[in-house]
């Protein structure tokens, strides 16, 4: 059985009647047979590519050994098989001389067919294998050098043995210089301090990856292990992937994330000092009122439009107060202070300091509030702003003479708290958004509900800050809308925290000796008449170094201190003042425009006993100054 009957022969003698024999021969075994008589013959037909050429070493125009040496440098034909033969005795040197020439086989006795045949399909069989090989070669490289990122063979040593075309691309080098190398070599920029790549991976026996950095590029390379048939590690696949774009892409968004929080923080900063300057004009305005509010001698006008303003006044500080609560809980800044409240009286609570707004809207306000006890474990604080917004809430987006319905239940392990009214009520598409920042159902043109839009947002961080819920139903335009806040309620019962009765003092007549320390001049001569109005003794200082002064000759019971003050701050002022007068001797009191957890924080460090926000309620100041120390002996 013949290896190949198709395979082409090139058979090259000029001796006509040894060249028909052999043709014969070869024929006779199924082989297609070119001839030709000279060495220039023999070149121009190895041009057809042949599967084996039979050379005789003696020919007419030149040494057949020559043939086989131009044969075997061309590229296009030196894997062609090359068969020396010679009817003629050779001695060794001529052999020699043939295979140094590059013949793969040199036969003298070509009349012995069986020889002849044996041979040829040896070099046949040889031809095969290496094509096969070679062939199997250049599509593993082909596939190897397809692939996106670059790839390295590693041998035991960690010495590169293979590489593709795309690591040559991302390197710049060829693959003469690459390989043989070992890892650090070869890519460069491995941090001396972490531990070398290929020995991480040996130690390891997993993939072991890291991001280098060379130049203006980024590299991320992988090394998994190549084991043998037991597992042992032979060596490694090593990825190198170009990372820079990605790398550059993650500095472009690290620098916008850095603009974002810088952005982020002097928006806080803008806020704060914006409560600080529009808390000292209400503050102005405040004392104002209450000066007004207590004389005698004003006109049926003046009684009616004093509440007028107190109540625009509070609204106002209410909106503040949202926006900066806004500013707070988005940066985590909320911390709740919790104890074990009755969830009934703080929304009844709630509902009474709304009455002046649904009032003036001239709604119909119903409360259904279960006369037991609903225990919470909250912030009785927030868990008021939580009610009085969804009531104010539903009374700006009333009708005149419409209806406002609050209730309060317990169902299961929750108390469940329902704000319905009769108002212009929420769109499908409103009610999946009503609780984002700055969103407002009403966006006409006249504004006529006012706020800013953070109301609902700050009710629902504030639940679920509580663990709570809140969703809203409404059956559209004009249907009204129903809010539906869910806490949770304790499991175990625990005792209620006694109610705050400090609003019902009675505060007795004695009269205080008191500074007052601000650098706005507005402030200082509306709460000084206040203040004088009710008895007390009071002097003034516009900055630091003057209140020291004053406090230094005069005997003080009471300092309200300004914080933002010029060059010397009310921090440092307390901190004198503390270390002259114990806490018996003086009572200090911050009045500032600035409220933040920081700032009270600070506050009580320099010795302050009370942290007030202005505007400053009178009845709210009154609380604290009904218990000091000559006030209790007045008391007493």
């Amino acid at each position: 059985m013949i290896d190949r009957p198709a395979a082409i022969v090139l058979l090259v003698d000029d001796d006509e009647p040894k060249r028909y024999a052999v043709a014969k021969t070869l024929r006779r075994a199924g082989y297609t047979v070119h001839e030709a008589g000279t060495g220039s013959e023999a070149l121009r037909r190895v041009a057809t590519r042949p599967d084996l050429v039979i050379l005789d070493v003696k020919l007419p125009d030149m040494d057949g050994f020559d043939v086989c040496r131009r044969i075997k440098s061309d590229p296009a034909t030196c894997t062609i098989p090359v068969l020396h033969i010679s009817s003629t005795f050779v001695d060794i040197e001529d052999k020699v001389q043939g295979l140094e020439s590059g013949a793969d086989g040199y036969l003298t006795n070509v009349a012995e067919p069986l020889e002849l045949l044996a041979t040829v399909r040896a070099l046949l069989r040889a031809r095969r294998a290496e094509d096969a090989a070679q062939l199997s070669t250049r599509q593993w490289q082909t596939t190897f050098d397809t692939i996106s990122d670059g790839v390295l063979l590693l041998d035991g040593q960690g010495r590169v043995v293979q590489v593709n075309r795309t690591l040559e691309r991302i390197l710049g080098r060829s693959w003469s210089d690459l390989v043989g190398q070992d890892l650090p070599s070869l890519l460069g920029g491995l941090p001396a301090s972490e531990p070398p790549l290929f020995e991480q991976m040996i130690e390891s026996g997993t993939r072991e990856s890291r991001d280098v950095h060379r130049g203006d590029s980024w590299l991320r390379i992988s090394i998994d292990p190549i084991r043998d048939a037991e597992s042992a590690i032979k060596g490694g696949l090593c990825l190198v992937s170009d990372i820079t774009s990605q790398k550059r892409l993650e500095m472009q968004l690290l620098r916008q994330a850095q603009r974002l929080q810088e952005d982020d923080r002097r928006k806080d900063e803008f806020l704060a000092m914006l409560a600080h300057e529009l808390r000292n004009p209400l503050a102005s305005l405040s004392n104002a009122l209450e000066i007004i509010g207590q004389l005698h001698d004003r006109s049926d006008e003046v009684t009616e439009a004093i509440p007028i303003a107190r109540r625009q006044i509070q609204h106002m500080g209410r909106l503040l107060e949202d926006l900066l609560d806004v500013s707070r809980i988005t940066r985590g800044k909320v911390e709740l202070r919790k104890q074990m409240v009755d969830f009934g009286t703080i929304v009844a609570h709630a509902i009474e300091t709304c009455q002046p707004l649904v009032d003036s809207h001239g709604h119909e306000l119903s409360a259904a509030i279960p006369a037991d006890p609903i225990p919470l474990d909250g912030d009785p604080t927030r868990l008021e702003q939580i009610v009085a917004n969804l009531v104010n809430n539903a009374a700006k987006y009333t009708e005149p003479g419409g209806r406002i319905a609050v209730s309060l239940v317990r169902e299961g392990n929750q108390a469940v708290l329902r704000v319905r009214d009769t108002g212009i009520g929420i769109s499908p598409e409103m009610q999946r958004r009503i609780f984002d920042l700055f969103v407002q159902a009403d966006r006409s043109l006249d504004r006529s509900q006012g706020g800013l839009g953070i109301g609902l947002t700050l009710v629902r961080s504030l639940v679920e800050l509580h663990g709570g819920t809140i969703a809203v139903q409404s059956d559209g335009v004009g249907q009204g809308s129903e809010f539906l806040v869910r806490l949770p309620m304790p499991s175990e019962s625990t005792p209620l925290a006694e109610p705050d009765r400090s609003s019902t003092v009675t505060v007795a007549p004695a009269h205080l000796r008191i500074l007052l320390v601000d650098d706005n001049r507005d402030c200082i001569r509306t709460m000084t008449k206040l203040l004088e109005l009710h008895g007390h003794q009071v002097w003034s200082a516009g900055d630091g170094p003057t209140a020291l002064e004053v406090a230094s000759t005069s005997a003080l019971d009471v300092v309200l201190l300004d914080i933002g003050l010029p060059g010397m701050d009310g921090y440092q002022v307390a901190q004198w003042l503390r270390q002259h007068w114990g806490p018996e001797q003086l009572t200090l009191i911050a009045v500032s425009g600035y409220g933040g957890d920081e700032v009270r924080r600070r506050t009580i460090l320099a010795g302050f006993d009370h942290h007030l926000v202005k505007p400053v309620g009178l009845s709210e100041l009154e609380r604290i100054l009904a218990v000091h120390p000559r006030r209790r002996e007045a008391t007493g």
